[in-house]
């Protein structure tokens, strides 16, 4: 049986102004997606060919 490595590197530390909370954005159904100029900086899309729905 394999022993576990210990991590030798100092955990990384999140700066107080990231470390949250954080609010959830929930997936939702739409009937189009939005164009590549939508949304401040554009935007882009990827194909998921995993066969999941999530």
């Amino acid at each position: 049986m394999a022993t576990a490595r210990r991590r030798t590197e100092p955990p990384v530390r999140i700066p107080l102004d990231l470390a949250g909370p954080v609010e959830l954005a929930l997936a939702r159904s739409v009937d189009q997606i939005p164009g590549p100029h939508a949304l401040p900086g554009g935007s882009r899309y990827e194909v998921k060919w995993d066969g999941y729905l999530h």
